[in-house]
This record gives structure tokens, C-alpha cells and sequence, in this order.
């Protein structure tokens, strides 16, 4: 009995001692919804705050590392307790860059569950408000690169084929090293009519199309987006003689249709990386400068709508891809003058302007100083930042993406024009970041006579001038909130 006696005490021990306590789950921290996305374009009199909601709730560790562009901030408690908000009082046209140091934010329960370090770059510009996915694609695009004249064949006559006008053999390095010096965008302009057979229905050469597919293709594995367009045909879409003849007219519509069904057809395949762009440059012989332009705008209208009905009407992932449309002579002024966009059932056309402003320095190199610090007061920085915004102003902050398809400035023949060539190309790239703009270098590969706008080499992707094209893409990318327009104005050469 005692055995027994001792085994009914033994189990009533056990039966009255309390049950441990489960371990509470402590949940890992990460940021999970913000208010502000990352690029984020904002206007600055709109904003007063920054919300950021964590995945657990959180505490705020003390003597931490949290700052607005190198500023402390101090968040407060949201709605709840996984929200913290952090006060902005935010200046206009400012690069801002948020950063959390690592552990500056824990777990409410174990500060030893800490929140990894995070970063967040947004921007404001004073009036202006664009959609954030508009402006997200548009930095996407970066800044980019025109494989100039290569494709370029014309000889102003149908079927009659002639050497590139690079004197190049572009290879798949050349795009690898694009992708690697940090450029995001290929613009290839391509004259097809020369390799058009006019009595077979403008049927486009076999060789010729497969060779323009192959550097289409290097530069799309390469992570690049590519920018195809009609480039100098010009010579048969003949905007001065359809202005004025009804039937040349609608024969031009008639070939346009059939080229340009020819191009989307053979790269049908192409995700949305590849962007088809109408036409380059239509022009009088004046380039445009007269009092005529109501009918050149007009004719711009019809042809842009005649290529995008053709591009779409083949279906596919062109059903839905970006389609870049130009203005007359793709001059902005013109183009903010008389374009009127394309109806688009996919409601993705983008307006491309090209410009070369002031003329004597950019292309002639007549006038070899520009800014304010020079004797050459044409198109100075004022008139930069007057010209985006206008350009922001009408297109981007209503959700219509812009660039610029061409921009460049040809060789100084003095050592002082070289100083004040790489202030010119600095201001106009980070001008143009600033104001969401994405931009596309010309380059011809021309370092002999003429027009000597040479930068990468159009074989395999090396450079004539390192300095002067990583300056470039470092203004045309960086988010350096240092980084600001006077910044650069200061640095203008004396």
C-alpha cells in the first residue's frame, strides 16, 4: 500500500504544476507599404508627410541613424502601431533621398528583431504633378544612345542600296557595353526604302531585315530598351509635295501602311522593351520655319495615325507596346504647337522631340562658348529649363511620356570650347533628369569632316571620350540629392 500511496502522490504533484508558457512568435520587420513610392515625382505643396507600415509593429531604437537628405527626422507614431510618419517640408525641383540606418527601427516586442536598412529616392517639381507611373517608365528609359546613320543607307532613290554611313560592323559587345557604362536605351534609326523591291509591294529586303533584327536582338538580351524607327525616308514620304497633291498624298499613306506592317510583322516577337517610332524628322527644305506649317502639322497628324493603325493592326504584343510619335520636323516647338496624338486603343503613344539649341555651337561649332559665363548667350540655360518645363508641362504631368530622341553637340576646335562643350552637355542632361525627360545622345561616329558627333564606337561599344560620356550618364541618372542644377551652373567654365 505504501507504493501505491506514493504514486497517487506522485501524479497529484505532477497534475498541480502549472504548464509552461508557449513562446510568443516575434515577427520579422520589413517596410511593407509606402506612401511614397520609390522615384516617386511629387508636388512639393501637396505633401506634408511620408507614411511608412511595417510588417510587425515597430519601436523607434534611440541613437540610430534616420535622415532626409543628411538631415535628421524624427517619425511619430501613426494610426496604428505598425505605421510610423515622418513630417516633410518639402522645396520645389529637389532631389530628396530618405535613409534608415539598419537597427534604427525593432520589433515593439524584441528589440532584437531589427529592420534592415532602407532607402527611398523621390522628387519634387514646384507646379508640376506627374502620374508616378508615367514618371517610373521615363527614368526606366534613362539615358540612351542613337546608333547614328548606320542603318542609314539612303541615297534619296528607291532600290538603290549604298554603304553604311558609319563605316561600321556593330557587333553584340557593343550593346553588352552600352548596358555595362549604364546606358538603358538604344535608339535605331533605319531607312528601309532603299531596301524596298517597289515593284513587289515595297517588300522590304530579306538580308537587310534579318541584319537590323540581329542588332535588335543583341541590344534587347543586353537589358537595353530599343527605339525603331523610319528614319531618313524622307525622300519618298515627301510632306512638301503631299501638302499639295492629293494623290501623292494618299500614295505615300498607301507605302507608309505597307512598310510599316512589314516592321511590326517581323518583330511581333519583341516584349515591351522594344518601342516602335514612326518617322524621324519630316521637313520642308526650310525645316520647317514659315508661315505654311498648318499643313505640315496637319499631314504630321495623318501619317503618325496611318503608322500607328498599321502597328496595331497586326496584333499581338503590338497590340499593347510603346509607340513614339514626333511632331513636325520633331522640333518641340512645333511639336507642342500643332501635334495632335494619335488615337490609340492601347492609350500608349509617347512623343519624341529631338533638339541641337543653340545651332552655331551645338552642330556648326561657329560659336564655340555657351551659358551664362560665355560671350554666346543663345539658348542659355534659362532657355533649357523654360523648354522642359514646357515640355513637362504638357505632356508628362498628363501622363503622356516625352523624350528626347536626339540631342548632341559636335567637337569644339578649341580647348576652351571643349571646357565649355562638357558644361553644355553636364547642364543639358541633369536639366533634362530634372524634369523627368529621358534622354537619347546622337552619335554618327564621324571624327573626320562635316558633323563630328563621335562618343562610342559603333563596333564593339568603346570609348572615344570616357570622361565626357560617363559625365553625361552620371547627369542624366544620378539621385544624388546633392547633385542639383546649381551645382552644375556653378561649375560653368570662367
Amino acid at each position: 500500500m505504501k507504493k501505491l500511496l506514493f504514486v497517487f502522490i506522485g501524479l497529484a504533484l505532477l497534475s498541480c504544476k502549472p504548464k509552461p508558457e508557449e513562446p510568443s512568435i516575434v515577427e520579422d520587420v520589413n517596410v511593407s507599404v509606402s506612401s511614397i513610392q520609390e522615384g516617386d515625382t511629387l508636388l512639393a505643396s501637396e505633401v506634408s508627410g511620408l507614411v511608412l507600415t511595417y510588417s510587425a509593429n515597430v519601436q523607434v531604437v534611440a541613437g540610430k541613424s534616420i535622415t532626409l537628405n543628411g538631415q535628421p527626422i524624427v517619425p511619430t507614431r501613426g494610426n496604428t502601431m505598425r505605421e510610423l510618419v515622418f513630417p516633410l517640408e518639402l522645396q520645389d525641383s529637389v532631389a530628396y533621398t530618405l535613409s534608415i540606418e539598419k537597427g534604427a527601427i525593432a520589433n515593439s516586442k524584441d528589440a532584437n528583431h531589427i529592420a534592415p536598412a532602407y532607402t527611398l529616392h523621390f522628387y519634387t517639381y514646384g507646379t508640376w504633378k506627374p502620374t508616378p507611373p508615367v514618371a517610373s517608365f521615363l527614368r526606366q528609359l534613362g539615358w540612351g544612345w542613337n546608333l547614328g546613320n548606320h542603318f542609314d543607307t539612303s541615297s534619296g532613290k528607291d532600290g538603290k542600296k549604298s554603304n553604311f554611313w558609319d563605316n561600321a560592323k556593330p557587333t553584340e559587345q557593343l550593346y553588352k557595353n552600352l548596358k555595362a557604362m549604364g546606358a538603358s536605351t538604344v535608339r535605331m534609326p533605319v531607312t528601309w526604302g532603299n531596301y524596298q523591291d517597289v515593284e513587289n509591294n515595297y517588300a522590304i529586303d530579306a538580308d537587310y531585315m534579318a541584319l537590323v533584327k540581329q542588332n535588335v536582338d543583341w541590344a534587347l538580351n543586353a537589358g537595353l530598351y530599343v527605339i525603331l524607327n523610319t528614319h531618313h525616308d524622307e525622300y519618298w514620304i515627301d510632306i512638301v509635295g503631299a501638302a499639295i497633291n492629293a494623290s501623292l498624298k494618299d500614295s505615300i499613306s498607301n507605302r507608309i501602311t505597307i512598310t510599316w506592317t512589314q516592321i511590326a510583322n517581323a518583330f511581333n516577337y519583341a516584349g515591351d522593351h522594344l518601342i516602335m517610332e514612326t518617322f524621324n524628322e519630316l521637313h520642308n527644305e526650310a525645316w520647317g520655319w514659315g508661315s505654311s506649317n498648318a499643313r505640315y502639322y496637319a499631314l504630321q497628324n495623318e501619317w503618325n495615325q496611318v503608322a500607328v493603325d498599321a502597328i496595331r493592326a497586326t496584333g499581338g504584343n503590338n497590340a499593347t507596346r510603346w509607340i513614339g510619335v514626333p511632331g513636325f520636323c520633331a522640333n518641340p516647338k512645333f511639336t507642342m504647337e500643332g501635334l495632335v496624338l494619335p488615337k490609340d486603343p492601347a492609350s500608349k503613344i509617347m512623343v519624341g522631340v529631338h533638339n541641337y539649341d543653340p545651332y552655331q555651337f551645338a552642330q556648326k561649332a561657329e560659336k564655340n562658348e555657351w551659358g551664362h559665363t560665355s560671350s554666346n548667350k543663345d539658348c542659355d540655360e534659362a532657355y533649357f529649363n523654360d523648354l522642359f518645363q514646357q515640355l513637362y508641362d504638357k505632356y508628362i504631368a498628363n501622363n503622356i511620356p516625352c523624350y528626347l530622341g536626339e540631342y548632341g553637340c559636335v567637337v569644339q576646335p578649341t580647348a576652351r570650347g571643349e571646357q565649355f562643350r562638357n558644361y553644355y552637355f553636364e547642364y543639358f542632361c541633369r536639366c533634362a533628369y530634372m524634369h523627368n525627360l529621358p534622354v537619347m545622345l546622337w552619335d554618327n561616329n564621324n571624327n573626320g569632316n562635316g558633323e563630328r558627333f563621335y562618343f562610342i564606337n559603333h563596333n564593339d561599344g568603346s570609348l572615344y571620350n570616357e570622361p565626357l560620356v560617363k559625365l553625361m550618364i552620371k547627369a542624366a541618372t544620378s539621385t544624388d540629392p546633392t547633385y542639383t542644377l546649381e551645382s552644375v551652373y556653378n561649375k560653368a567654365p570662367k
